[in-house]
């Protein structure tokens, strides 16, 4: 849990947008700042991997999204922001996301994710699913 925090806390989370080449911005939400890094490419294993841990963070999100949840799904939400801002920043091709997005997730798991994410997140897995 505390490595999750600190990784949500370093990377700053949010829709991500690139404003030019070799960063990345993303929004502060709640507590949390907004902040630009630093991007670097990586190698399509990496993007691979951060890929499937956004999958993987997904299913937590929808499980404790919507009155149904357990407990209020934003610690998975600003984690999930962290993924899809750590897999832009990385260079990764939205295509690979695209494709492991279309595997990890049931077209109505899929739905549900785009119509409960802000507008710039959203897009940008309609992209990748697009792309894929």
């Amino acid at each position: 849990m505390a490595a999750a925090v600190a990784t949500v806390l370093l990377a700053g989370c949010a829709s991500s947008s690139r404003h030019a080449e070799g960063t990345v911005s993303v929004p502060a939400y709640g507590v949390f700042p907004a902040r630009t890094a630093t991007t670097g490419t990586a190698s399509a294993a990496v993007c691979r991997t951060n890929a499937r841990t956004l999958v993987d963070d997904v299913h937590g999100f929808l499980a404790h999204f919507g009155r149904a949840g357990p407990y209020p799904a934003d610690l998975n939400y600003v984690i999930l922001r962290d993924d899809l801002a750590r897999f832009r920043s990385h260079g990764c091709d939205p295509a690979v996301l695209g494709r492991v997005l279309s595997r990890g997730l049931t077209a109505a798991q899929r739905s549900e994710l785009v119509a409960n994410l802000p507008t710039s997140m959203a897009q940008a897995l309609r992209t990748a699913l697009a792309d894929a």
